[in-house]
C-alpha cells in the first residue's frame, strides 16, 4: 500500500500547501513533498516495508527496533498516541534550521524513492535527491521548522487514514487494542486502492503540470516570493 499512502500524502500535501501559501507561490511543492515523505512512514512498525528498506541497514535497524517497541504493526505507529508521540519529540529537537533540514532530506528522498517507477532507473537517486532537498532547504528557508513537523504530522495522518479505510483497520485509541475501520477499500492492496492511487497521481502530475504552465518559475526570480534567499540568487544570473 505504500504507493497509495505517498499518492495520498502527495495530493494532501499540494493542497494543504496551496491553501498556506497561495496558488502564486512554488512552496506548496515544498509542502507537498514533505507530506509525501511522511505518508509511508508510520510503516517503519513493519522490517518487511518499503519505508524500512529505504536506507538499507540503517533503516532496517530502526524498524525492526520501532516493530520490538510498539508491539508489531500497526499498533502504536497507528495511532493517536503515536502520532502524538513523534510530533512531540520533532517539536522537541527537529525546530532548527539544521535539523529541519535533515528531516526534510529524510522526507524528500523516501518520495523521491517510493513514487518514482522502478523501470526509470532514476529511483537509485534518493539520496542525492535526500541531500539536495535538505541542501535547499537549510539555505533558503522556505518555511519554519513547526511547520515542516506539521506537515510531517498531515503526512502520518493520511497514512493512519488509509489503513482506517481498509479491512484490517488501525487501532486508534492504542494502548487499547480494538481496532476501528470502514472498508472503502476492502483488504490492502486491492484493485480499489490501486485505482484510487493512480487517479491521484494523474491529478497531481496534470494540476503540477497545470501550475507551471501558468507560473514559470524556472525562468522567472519574481516568481519566488516565498523563497527570497533564491529570487535573489536567481536575480544575480538576470534570469
Amino acid at each position: 500500500m505504500g504507493k497509495a499512502h505517498a499518492a495520498t500524502g502527495l495530493a494532501i500535501g499540494a493542497g494543504v500547501g496551496l491553501a498556506v501559501f497561495g496558488v502564486h507561490s512554488p512552496t506548496w511543492m515544498i509542502a507537498s513533498v514533505a507530506t509525501c515523505g511522511a505518508s509511508i512512514l508510520p510503516d517503519i512498525d513493519e522490517p518487511g516495508s518499503s519505508v524500512a528498506h529505504e536506507f538499507g541497514f540503517i533503516s532496517h535497524g530502526v524498524s525492526w527496533i520501532v516493530n520490538k517497541v510498539s508491539g508489531g504493526h500497526r499498533k502504536l505507529t497507528h495511532s493517536l498516541l503515536g502520532l502524538g508521540i513523534i510530533t512531540l519529540v520533532l517539536v522537541l529537537v527537529a525546530t532548527g534550521p539544521l535539523a529541519s533540514a535533515v528531516v526534510f532530506g529524510i522526507l524528500a528522498a523516501g518520495a523521491w524513492r517510493i513514487v518514482v517507477p522502478w523501470f526509470t532507473g532514476l529511483r537509485r537517486l534518493y539520496l542525492f535527491v535526500g541531500i539536495g532537498g535538505g541542501y535547499a532547504f537549510y539555505h533558503f528557508h522556505p518555511f519554519s521548522g513547526f511547520l515542516l513537523i506539521a506537515f510531517l504530522a498531515l503526512g502520518w495522518l493520511t497514512h493512519m487514514t488509509g489503513d482506517f479505510l481498509t479491512s484490517g483497520g488501525i487501532p486508534l485509541l492504542y494502548p487499547n487494542r480494538s481496532r476501528q475501520s470502514l472498508p472503502v477499500f476492502g483488504t490492502t492492496g486491492g484493485k480499489p486502492e490501486k485505482v484510487f492511487a493512480l487517479v491521484l497521481y494523474v491529478l497531481v502530475i496534470g494540476g503540477a503540470g497545470l501550475w507551471f504552465s501558468r507560473h514559470p518559475v524556472i525562468f522567472s526570480a519574481h516568481s519566488l516570493p516565498a523563497v527570497p534567499s533564491l529570487s535573489r540568487a536567481l536575480g544575480k544570473l538576470h534570469l
